[in-house]
């Protein structure tokens, strides 16, 4: 049965069944067993019954243990000691004494001393005794671990705590950071070391570590749901500017309002909890759970609930030590300040454009008209940023006090200006209205202007359409303004709907440049970069790039250099020019102040380039960037596809904790607004195998689903790699048979996009991936990949394929007996995975094929196949085929009654083994 209560109640049964007929070894597995299921719910008050009666059995009949079960019973000692600690109802008198009774029970066992120390320090400190606390802990440090101590890992965890308490922040980080690079196995780390040094690394200034640090750990502690480090994760989003975080990280939590496993738990998470709270709107609601009932609860109150708990709780804490250590630490916590912020993985602001002597004063014009009149100059210019700062220095409800053909044009503008981010349907019934007064003023030209522009807010065809009879006027009574002004609008709509074989665009542009320089030279410059357009659009990405080059020389409009620096950009990513970064990083520094959609435009067209050239990991701080300001003046698409992209940074970067921190925000963006569809696949897919990656297997599934069930149908290629991911995924969840069936689905995938290596890939991991009893269906999925290797190209993938189904079919045979079959196909296996080279898979397959051997009768012959495999073995040979070596071995020597205390090879074996 999985960890729980019902787990623990069904232990209860087995204990008091065991009583019944008095089974006194199989109580003390029993009681054993209790021990452990308390500790892992967090429930130390549940502990103390099956832990007295084991103190009763040991005395009975020590021999009722065995080795594994004393040895869980003096570490048990430990964990007493702790829950005795955490709760106010034990009085000090009992937690010394049992500490003494620990140290004497350790002592009297030859054990370190360490545990001790450590239990004696971590009381002084709680009950507030500086020079007990400071005598314990320095031996704490000193005393060598020993079977009893925690893992080191956790020794060390606890030193750095130790230090951090005393303000020591360099030692404690000096102490533990080394201890980050080791793979303990333990439950309880890195996440605790990490959640430990957090502070310090504030405290040190060091934010990028104290980043890492936080997002790594309370990845690893978020779904806890009754363990601790928690209330540190809360402290630190409340101190450190990520307040959101911190909140979202709490809402998963509110059961332990009422629900904590202990005293001492329900106080910090109280504390943490409250501390945060301070920071959020106190209007904000809170859904609290509390025996099956969920009550929605303002912050204000759960803020002023949490603080009286916690403060109440550490009140019982100080009158049973008899001093106040306990209420002012919560006071403490209560009142931490905000630390510098640390930004996290996913910025939640874009970063301050820098100050520049450049920038534009701020806007002093009282009278309207010259602020109308300014800002239509602006824009005319092609000075769009001044334009839009004048414009919403406007506001509409001065627009009367204008002259009605002024008032005409701001009208036009504003509707102009909101094309793209308000309903279609307003936006141009706002402007026909304002055209229309334009017509009424005699502003014939400038009507006709503004009809063209607003035609890109068309349909394709309505929209040329439109266009055309704009240029038609414009030629027969238009300005040379207009008349270059309405070739280049329609250049640009021919375009944008053009396949690349029409020359339209190009000449369209050409005309508006040789009119330009005749009669509108403020339209030169755009004309020539429209141009260059029209030239990279049909591959003369040479011309393009001088051309445009040349334009930025002249120091152009805002307009134009924001239109040139985008073709730049794109033209050097295309031919794979890394001076791409440069001029992207121009492209964003021009267009960051004043913010507006082209903010956001330049960085989308930087996180594409920079995605193009591969160049994700070296450019980080770039694409954090993005994300923020997709955020603020972006749209959806622009976060979810910016984050996917620093995800693809991250993850080139070996940092998958961050890869997914991002990939779950895009998911969050997903969810909550409309998004490009063909952005959603792709952040599921790779949430997908990120989680599968960091063995969140669930979540990987639900996220593999989630992609495939965006994917349609006549998209095969795409479902097929979806549907491999997620086979592998299913079957770590030991879903075997839905494994074998969503290989074959990706198999079927590859096989219509004439992708035959895949393909057979995928069915030989289907016929491993079914269940033993079904052979016959492995034997005929195998069959089909065999009969796609003719169509294998690549001669290397064909050989290992080769081998796979030979070595499954070695399975097989072995499975049902037929070991003559077995082993010549393992045979032929190993002979194909010796010529691949791969060294560890042909020991595996040599001892295997001892073990088939064995089964067969034919001990000698296993015997000399075990000694093959011995000679294959390298310093890289995992310990589980070590270990399978040996032991096939020996029992090949056991069954001809040969020695194996002094046989070399068992016993090098064994050396690694034990080392």
């Amino acid at each position: 049965m999985p960890e729980g209560m019902p787990r623990h109640e069904a232990l209860e049964r087995a204990a008091r069944a065991a009583d019944a007929v008095d089974h006194l070894p199989l109580g003390v597995s029993c009681r054993i067993a209790l021990i452990r299921s308390a500790y892992d719910l967090g429930r130390y008050d549940l502990m103390l019954a099956p832990f007295a009666w084991c103190g009763t059995a040991e005395q009975r009949d020590p021999t009722a243990f065995d080795d594994w079960e004393l040895h869980s019973f003096d570490w048990a000692h430990k964990w007493i000691v702790s829950g005795l600690l955490a709760d106010p109802r034990f009085t000090l008198a009992q937690i010394g004494s049992f500490v003494d009774q620990l140290a004497s029970r350790y002592q009297r066992l030859g054990y370190s001393m360490q545990p001790v120390h450590g239990a004696r320090a971590e009381l002084a400190a709680h009950v507030g005794d500086d020079e007990a606390y400071r005598e314990h802990f320095a031996r704490y440090l000193a005393t060598d671990r020993g079977p009893m101590s925690d893992c080191e890992a956790c020794v060390v965890e606890e030193q750095a705590g130790h230090l951090i308490r005393q303000g020591r922040h360099a030692e404690a980080v000096a102490h533990a950071e080394h201890q980050l690079a080791r793979d303990t196995g333990c439950a309880t780390q890195p996440q605790g070391i990490l959640t430990t040094l957090t502070p310090a690394f504030v405290a040190l200034g060091e934010l990028d570590r104290a980043r890492d640090a936080h997002v790594v750990a309370h990845r690893l502690v978020r779904d806890d749901l009754v363990g601790g480090y928690l209330d540190d994760h809360l402290v630190f989003c409340a101190t450190s500017g990520n307040v959101a975080r911190g909140v979202e990280l709490l809402r998963a939590h509110l059961h332990r309002v009422h629900h904590s496993t202990s005293p001492s738990r329900a106080m910090d998470f109280a504390a943490g909890a409250a501390l945060l709270l301070s920071r959020v709107d106190g209007a904000e609601e809170f859904t609290v759970p509390r025996d099956g009932i969920t009550t929605p609860v303002r912050a204000a109150e759960l803020r002023a609930q949490l603080e009286e708990l916690a403060l109440g709780i550490a009140e019982r804490f100080d009158r049973r030590n008899g001093t106040d250590a306990v209420s002012r630490r919560v006071r403490q916590t209560l009142a931490t300040p905000d630390t510098a912020p640390v930004p996290l993985v996913v910025p939640v602001a874009a970063p301050a454009p820098p100050e520049s002597a450049e920038e534009e004063p701020p806007v002093e014009v009282a009278d309207p008209v010259e602020l109308a009149r300014r800002m239509c100059d602006a824009f005319d210019r092609g000075e769009f940023t001044t334009g839009m700062r004048l414009l919403r220095s406007l506001p509409p409800d001065l627009d009367p006090l204008l002259p009605e053909s002024l008032a005409a044009l701001v009208a036009a503008r504003r509707a102009i200006v909101a094309g793209h981010s308000r309903p279609q349907d307003e936006v141009l019934a706002e402007l026909g209205a304002a055209v229309d007064r334009l017509v009424a003023c005699g502003e014939h030209d400038l009507a006709n202007r503004y009809r063209a522009r607003g035609a890109s807010l068309l349909g394709e065809e309505e929209g040329v359409a439109a266009a055309r009879a704009c240029l038609a006027e414009a030629d027969a009574a238009g300005t040379p303004y207009t008349r270059v002004l309405t070739r280049l609008l329609l250049a640009d709509l021919l375009a944008e709907g053009d396949d690349g074989e029409s020359d339209e665009p190009r000449v369209l542009a050409a005309e508006a440049l040789g009119l330009a320089e005749g009669g509108a030279p403020e339209l030169v410059a755009r004309a020539r970069c429209d141009l260059a357009q029209h030239l990279a659009t049909t591959g003369r990405l040479d011309e393009a790039q001088d051309e445009v080059t040349d334009v930025l020389v002249g120091d152009p409009s805002a307009s134009v250099r924001f239109d040139a620096l985008r073709l730049l950009l794109k033209i050097q990513t295309v031919r794979g020019d890394e001076a791409a970064v440069a001029t992207g990083a121009e492209f964003v520094g021009s267009f960051s102040s004043p913010r507006g959609p082209w903010t956001a435009e330049a960085h989308r067209q930087r996180v594409a380039s920079i995605e193009r050239l591969g160049l994700e990991a070296e450019h980080l701080a770039e694409l954090r960037d993005a994300v923020a300001a997709g955020r603020e003046v972006g749209v959806p698409d622009d976060v979810a596809k910016a984050c996917y992209a620093l995800a693809g940074g991250y993850l080139k970067a070996g940092r998958f904790v961050e890869a997914a921190e991002v990939l779950e925000e895009a998911v969050r963006v997903i969810g909550t607004d409309e998004v490009d569809p063909d952005a959603v696949v792709p952040v599921h897919y790779r949430l997908g195998q990120v989680c599968a990656r960091l063995d969140e297997t669930e979540s990987a599934r639900r996220h593999l689903e989630t992609a495939l069930g965006l994917v349609p149908p006549d998209e095969p290629w795409r479902r097929a790699m979806v549907l491999d991911v997620l086979a592998g995924v299913l079957r770590r969840l030991d879903r075997p048979r839905e494994a074998a069936s969503a290989y074959q689905g990706a198999a079927a995938g590859w096989q219509e996009v004439s992708e035959f290596a895949e393909a057979a890939g995928s069915l030989v991991e289907a016929a491993a991936a079914l269940p033993d009893e079904e052979a016959a269906g492995c034997a005929a999925v195998l069959a089909s990949a065999e009969a796609l290797l003719p169509r294998v190209e690549d001669v290397e993938q064909r050989t290992h394929l080769t081998a796979r189904i030979a070595a499954i079919r070695a399975f097989l045979h072995g499975q049902s007996g037929d070991l003559t079959a077995a082993v010549e196909q393992n045979g032929v296996a190993e002979e194909l995975a010796a010529q691949l080279g791969d060294d560890t898979w042909r020991t595996f397959l040599v001892t295997r094929g001892a073990r088939f051997l064995l089964q067969a009768g034919d001990p000698a012959n296993a015997e000399a196949e075990a000694r093959r495999a011995g000679t294959l073995i390298t310093d890289d040979t995992p310990l589980q085929l070590l270990g399978d070596t040996a032991n096939v071995l020996e029992e090949a020597l056991r069954t001809q009654s040969k020695p194996t205390t002094g046989d070399p090879l068992l016993r090098a074996l064994q050396s690694r083994l034990d080392s």
